[in-house]
């Protein structure tokens, strides 16, 4: 559930705001969880003020919600800030704060769907990539020792007799480590397939993004020369092909 907090001085504000809210969720279908707080300071002493979403007053006493949106941004970079002010003139300082934007008082209802439909998008995407993310995330384990990482830094993973080498990449782009396990091909395969990797031959996996050329007889990943076997090579061209138009970049062929 998505988490909305009201910080005004002004209890007939914070009153308006929420009904407005709650207008929102019975025209959307939605439930938001709304936590009001009557200054600042209230605010700040609440451990559980986890918002998603915030709405300040900008004109509080003590502390403003300039003020406020400073010390929040010292810790907290991902809570969406929208100010609520009657002190236009002061409006643009919200930028200075990575706020979404601000609703002038009295808030009419178009200006708080308006952003309260942006704050939901953002929040969204936020999500959507945090499920990609974890879908890359994976387990290597080697013994009793279990290595999670994202599958994007694995360049290509190598077989010899017994063992899995995969070959990592640098947080520079450049060729990392080498991670040396136990295992076989067809393991690291049903692993690492349904994220982006495809066999070029019978003791290589490749990591489809890092492919940096592929001719007639080898897969390229910047100087690392990969061969392609005859077995492997239909199938490798056409998941290739395959990425190659998903990222919009035209068939090798």
């Amino acid at each position: 559930m998505v988490r909305i907090g009201i910080v005004d001085d002004e209890k007939e504000a914070r009153e308006q705001l929420r009904a407005a809210i709650r207008r929102f969720e019975e025209e959307n279908h939605v439930e938001f969880a709304v936590q009001e707080y009557d200054s600042a300071q209230a605010y700040l002493a609440d451990p559980h003020n986890d918002c998603d979403i915030l709405y300040m007053d900008i004109d509080m006493p003590k502390m403003t919600g300039m003020e406020l949106a400073e010390r929040i941004r010292e810790t907290n970079g991902e809570i969406i800030l929208i100010f609520c002010t009657n002190l236009e003139q002061f409006a643009l300082n919200g930028y200075s704060v990575s706020a979404l934007g601000f609703l002038v008082k009295p808030v009419q209802w178009y200006s708080l769907r308006l952003y309260l439909d942006r704050a939901l998008k953002v929040l969204r995407k936020r999500e959507q990539r945090a499920r990609e993310a974890q879908a890359r995330r994976i387990v290597i384990k080697n013994g009793a020792v279990s290595k999670v990482t994202d599958a994007a830094s694995i360049r290509y993973v190598e077989v010899q007799q017994h063992y899995l080498f995969y070959h990592m990449l640098e947080r520079d782009g450049e060729a990392g480590d080498v991670l040396k396990i136990r295992g076989t091909m067809q393991e690291a395969a049903d692993l690492l397939e349904p994220r982006g990797f495809v066999r070029c031959s019978s003791s290589f996996l490749v990591n489809l993004e890092h492919i940096t050329a592929v001719s007639r007889m080898n897969v390229y990943l910047g100087e690392d020369v990969l061969p392609l076997g005859r077995t492997y090579k239909d199938a490798f061209t056409r998941e290739f092909s395959r990425f190659l138009a998903k990222k919009g970049w035209g068939d090798p062929c």
